[in-house]
């Protein structure tokens, strides 16, 4: 080796090992700065915005390029009506080639209008000379406003020295500074008139005819539709997405800060490829749904496949149709098992995992290509020998979310295997990833952290319940058992005969739902158990050979005028006066408890779904402002702002624990002030009774997270909803004690995937922590 080339080598080890001694000070510069940036968000959130900007100088005194801190300066500077401060940040932006051609004219306005003429030119021109650099889209405009804001300057100068002649000798022009080359603060002269280009006449000629025959067969629109045609080409073709023009048309949505931001970052930086890792209840689901509705209404997705576990379909379907308006057809439509080869032809598709799979299915999921591709819960994905993990692999997808609050659930192969599906090759091949990456013996501790930090940051968000600031205060539930009455009992009793007879007799074939709801109504109310009576009775359609039970099911729930859960109700509502929000199930308990409640002469508002808008509107501001009771079916008021109750009652119970917590995510919820109390009520002896059991009790269901159980329900690996497996635990016992050792086995299967999720959600924050918060 040349004595050359070792020099050359011995220079390059040094410049790396100053790198490496350099490297700590840099992370510790840059926590400093990050923990003053917190420390400012946090102060103007707060409504200080002095003390968000001491806060920001500070930071760029350490760091003095740092974009964000500049663009939250330039924030601040606008929300206290400070021009000097804008200024100061603009330009930090500018000396440091940060700024956007967009901010430009506005920088050189402040300027203009503290006088700062000269500093003005500089930028402009500066800025003129690398105009060609610019998007043509952005180009045009702000070259005409440059050239524009050049002259007024100008004019402006010459004004001054004008005004100071009489003071001052006139300034020779071959005597004229020369302007300097770069820095926004250094002053420039007016243009060099004598170097500037000899002006070239143009002359163009058009013929009229080569106009005339491709225009003449065409349509004639307004002047509106034309601007219009060009604005939608202009929304379409934009590459930037700091505006989320999706923001405008979401419904009962109130996103928040870092929510908006993980679409941005995942529309600029990730391209629509990124795995949605933020902690439980912070709405990934929301998140995905705002980067779909973007590319949609961009017109850069045209058809669209999410897939989600089975019970989570309605909830997707509620979420895409009443708050970002896209009706998706989805494997819950009513007929869409006979139907699903149409299904999946559709442009747009919701449908469950499970259902994509099957063998029918899963080549015409697989054959088509999607612009966007949405997997909820995707840890279901950690295996690659899983049907799961080959069916998404096998989709021919442009872009691709996949959505889970715990990536890694036993071993770093997990994560390895699901970023594979997002970014092949990101984490190279998987033996080079165990080598590199996975600690030999512990297969969740991970070596080289720093190294997989900056691949996961890639492609992979996870916000954190600290980041985000969600601070909502606790919730405690209690679960009261009402002894019921006598007629109460035989009425339970009869339907729970009628029940088993029809299931013994047919399995239940063609009448389970009738069944399984007349057993949930039994819960709920005798009124409920009518109104579905009376609906047989009215259709003719009689359960075989059950006429004279349904009769006598009919004269009970007649002779039951009040309940024992009316009678607690109302000493519950007289010890615990303020706003109380009752839930039910059906419309028959609603019209009972609310005759009940007038009955008393207790004032209260009424909210179901069968009302119009104006009419829910009216009912929940009389509740906020007039009563103290809101008496409401499922739909709950979901998405208004009912925060300023703290008291629920679930009057009767949803077997579907997701439906239980959907109904406590009204109020507990970010903007909550105060401790959130939950009374349950169910019947001693019901189902419900032993639904409560094993979800108070067995996984302390009402001290979860809102969006926990999800996880802790996927973990069963049940194929059914969690009320066709109670259900069939109901009817299947042969006796009391049978049925009791059915629910303890349920009970103990869900404790197991409580500890299970516990534990992968302990490994997550130990393996990602806040490493990747935006």
């Amino acid at each position: 080796m040349s004595g050359k080339n070792r020099e050359k080598k011995k220079v390059k080890r040094k410049i790396k090992q100053k790198e490496r001694r350099q490297r700590p000070a840099r992370a510790l510069l840059l926590e400093k700065v990050g923990f003053l940036l917190d420390e400012a968000l946090w102060a103007q959130e707060e409504g200080h915005p002095e003390k968000a900007l001491f806060h920001l100088e500070k930071a760029l005194r350490l760091d003095p390029k740092n974009e964000e801190c500049l663009l939250e300066m330039g924030y601040i500077g606008q929300l206290m009506k400070r021009p000097d401060v804008e200024v100061s940040a603009l330009l930090g932006l500018y000396n440091n080639d940060l700024i956007k051609p967009d901010q430009i004219p506005y920088l050189c306005r402040l300027l203009q209008e503290s006088g700062r003429y000269e500093q003005v030119l500089v930028i402009i021109r500066q800025t003129l000379k690398g105009i060609l650099k610019i998007k043509p889209d952005e180009r045009n405009a702000l070259k005409d406003y440059l050239i524009q804001m050049r002259k007024y300057c100008l004019a402006m100068l010459e004004m001054k020295e004008k005004q100071a002649a009489p003071e001052k000798p006139a300034r020779k022009p071959e005597k004229r500074d020369k302007p300097k080359r770069s820095g926004a603060s250094a002053p420039l002269a007016r243009d060099d008139t004598e170097n500037r280009l000899p002006e070239i006449p143009i002359h163009i000629n058009a013929d009229p005819e080569a106009f005339r025959k491709p225009l003449a067969p065409g349509r004639a629109f307004s002047m509106e539709h034309y601007h219009l045609a060009i604005e939608g080409y202009r929304i379409r073709f934009k590459e930037t997405f700091e505006s989320l023009i999706c923001l405008s048309s979401l419904k009962d949505v109130k996103s928040f800060w870092f929510q908006e931001e993980t679409a941005r970052k995942i529309l600029k930086t990730f391209h629509g490829r990124a795995l949605l890792a933020d902690e439980v209840g912070l709405g990934k689901t929301i998140e995905a749904c705002m980067v779909l509705k973007e590319y949609i209404q961009r017109g850069m997705v045209k058809n669209a496949l999410i897939l989600a576990p089975t019970p989570l379909v309605s909830q997707w379907k509620g979420e895409l149709r009443d708050k970002f308006g896209l009706d998706f057809p989805s494997s819950d439509d009513p007929g869409s098992s006979s139907r699903s080869s149409s299904l999946w032809k559709k442009d747009f598709i919701l449908a469950s995992i499970n259902l994509a799979k099957s063998k029918k299915n899963f080549p015409m999921v697989s054959q088509r290509e999607y612009d966007m591709v949405i997997v909820d819960e995707a840890h279901h994905l950690k295996n690659r020998n899983t049907l799961n993990w080959k069916l998404v692999n096998s989709l021919k997808k442009k872009f691709l979310l996949l959505l889970t609050a715990t990536p890694v659930e036993n071993n770093l192969m997990e994560l390895y295997n699901i970023v594979t599906l997002l970014k092949p090759g990101q984490l190279k091949t998987a033996s080079a990833f165990r080598q590199e990456f996975m600690t030999r013996g512990d297969p969740t501790d991970p070596q080289n952290r720093s190294r997989l930090k900056d691949l996961l940051g890639q492609v992979m968000i996870r916000n954190t319940r600290a980041f985000a600031r969600i601070d909502i205060p606790p919730r405690f539930a209690r679960t009261v058992k009402v002894r019921p009455g006598p007629a109460e009992i035989e009425l339970y009793q009869k339907i729970n005969t009628l029940i088993k007879a029809v299931s013994m007799a047919d399995k239940g074939a063609g009448h389970r739902l009738l069944l399984k709801n007349l057993l949930a109504e039994a819960g709920s109310s005798p009124l409920a158990v009518k109104m579905t009576l009376s609906r047989i009775f009215e259709k003719k359609v009689m359960l075989p050979g059950q006429e004279d039970i349904l009769h006598s099911i009919d004269d009970l729930c007649n002779s039951i005028k009040t309940t024992s859960k009316d009678k607690f109700l109302l000493d519950l509502l007289r010890s615990n006066p303020g706003k109380m929000i009752l839930f039910v199930k059906y419309l028959g308990t609603l019209d009972h408890l609310s005759g009940f409640l007038k009955g008393k002469g207790i004032s209260h508002s009424l909210f179901h779904g069968s009302m119009d808008n104006r009419t829910k509107d009216d009912q929940i501001r009389s509740f906020e402002e007039e009563r103290d009771i809101l008496l409401t079916t499922e739909i709950g008021g979901e998405g208004r702002n009912l925060q300023f109750c703290h008291q629920m009652v679930n009057y009767d119970l949803p077997w579907n624990p997701m439906k239980i917590e959907q109904r406590i995510g009204r109020i507990h919820r970010i903007g909550q002030k105060h401790e959130v109390s939950i009374y349950n009520l169910c019947a001693a002896g019901s189902i419900e009774d032993y639904i409560l059991e094993i979800l108070d009790r067995k996984i302390n269901m009402f001290e979860l997270v809102i969006g926990e159980i999800d996880m802790i329900l996927g973990r069963l690996k049940e194929e059914k909803d969690f009320s066709e497996t109670v259900y069939d635990i109901w009817i299947d016992a042969l006796s009391d004690e049978e049925r009791k050792k059915a629910f303890g086995h349920l009970g103990r299967r869900l404790a197991r995937a409580r500890n299970g999720y516990q534990k992968s959600r302990e490994l997550d924050e130990k393996l990602f922590g806040e490493n990747y918060e935006l």
